[in-house]
């Protein structure tokens, strides 16, 4: 049996991470992706403004992003004001600009602006990280198998023999 050396622990530290961080992150995004698409299916659509932008402070850095906020009519009912849950820097979105808003029937207060940033970019964002950490993953593990050949003499194909 080997020694846990600290550089192994390491090592198998690091591998582990991103064999379960990698699927984790590509579960997740394929979950939240399936549900935006359930939202958009089945979520009301009409015609909004934008008519203000808010200021959000994030990061450790205090970076400051812009959310829009916008107002749309719900028919037979009132206008909603809603602020963007997605905010960015320089702000995607003008004062006035005329915005297609999606809501669930009877909740528009969880209402979303019609583009890829506000639908779709943190879906992708978690599929990026997880398809990076996946990829990464499989290269440790072909790398660590070719390791362990190569130190057991093995060729290429398993065999035992090595071709001088």
């Amino acid at each position: 049996m080997e020694s846990a050396t600290p550089g192994r622990v390491v090592w198998l530290l690091i591998k582990w991470t991103f064999l379960l961080t990698g699927p984790l992150f590509l579960g997740g995004a394929l979950i939240s992706a399936h549900y935006t698409q359930r939202f958009l299916l089945r979520s009301v659509t009409v015609q909004g403004r934008v008519v203000g932008l808010k200021q959000v402070r994030g990061g450790q850095d205090n970076t400051l992003t812009y959310a829009p906020v916008f107002r749309f009519d719900v028919p037979g009912t009132h206008f909603a004001t809603v602020v963007s849950h997605t905010s960015s820097s320089p702000p995607d979105f003008k004062v006035g600009e005329m915005v297609t808003v999606h809501y669930k029937q009877g909740h528009p207060e969880g209402a979303v602006i019609d583009s890829f940033g506000q639908l779709w970019l943190g879906d992708v964002v978690f599929g990026g990280v997880g398809a990076l950490f996946t990829c990464i993953s499989l290269l440790i593990v072909v790398h660590v198998r070719k390791g362990k050949r190569r130190n057991l003499g093995m060729a290429g194909d398993g065999s035992g023999i090595t071709r001088l």
